[in-house]
């Protein structure tokens, strides 16, 4: 009788044991798990915080005066035979980083604001509801089939969203905005695949900013004689 009084007691012990060290194993497995997870997740406050602070300090004149630098050295570049084309692809990658990170609707309008095409040397146009502009510059990769980059800003729901333009890529010189019946704009894009405004070299290309995405759109027939009949 005492002896299975005792064998009982250890085995309630043991089980005891057991327990606490499961349950110690459990929180040791589980503490790492939310300590990964608060981490990434103040990680992404942050992230978030940091972006919001650029974009509330941006500055138009001065970004667009870091774009003109870069592209002022791309232009140093002899580009013939593919040369230097590690130096030229770099120097493009920043200044696409650069409009890309664009985000806000305050630095959009910054910048739209301070773009003079007089003194500028990169090439932007911004639509006349200031809803949607366009990026275009001489990437100097034609060994690449990339002579000319264009990249596209256009405000929705209170950001501002980046897309490339599909089709052949042109030097943009004017955004024209029509608003349709169903209350949608179309946005016409005047250019030319030459960075000189040669006369009746117009091309046009029709974009519409539907649930947030950009997607091309025909060109409207009121349009289309203006087109025809204008050069650059």
């Amino acid at each position: 009788m005492g002896h299975w009084l005792i064998d009982t007691m250890n085995i309630e012990i043991n089980t005891s044991t057991l327990s606490i060290k499961n349950c110690i194993s459990m929180k040791s497995n589980t503490f790492p798990i939310i300590l990964m997870s608060f981490s990434c997740l103040m990680l992404c406050l942050s992230c978030g915080t940091s972006n919001k602070s650029k974009n509330d300090h941006f500055n138009g004149k001065e970004t667009l005066a870091e774009l003109d630098g870069l592209l002022m050295q791309l232009d140093q570049f002899d580009a013939s035979d593919c040369g230097n084309l590690n130096e030229i692809v770099t120097i493009n990658e920043k200044m696409r980083r650069m409009v890309e990170n664009i985000r806000s609707t305050k630095a959009f309008d910054s910048i739209a604001k301070a773009f003079d095409a007089n003194t500028n040397q990169i090439d932007f146009v911004v639509s006349e509801d200031e809803q949607f502009g366009v990026f275009s510059w001489q990437t100097k990769m034609d060994c690449l089939g990339n002579s000319i980059k264009n990249i596209a800003l256009y405000k929705s729901d209170n950001k501002v969203l980046a897309s490339s333009l599909y089709g052949k890529s042109m030097m943009y010189h004017k955004i024209k905005s029509r608003k349709q019946t169903e209350g949608k704009t179309v946005y016409l894009l005047l250019g030319s695949a030459s960075t000189n405004k040669e006369p009746n070299n117009v091309t046009a290309k029709g974009y519409k900013i539907t649930n947030g995405y950009l997607a091309e759109s025909q060109i409207p027939t009121s349009d289309e004689a203006y087109v025809n009949n204008t050069s650059l």
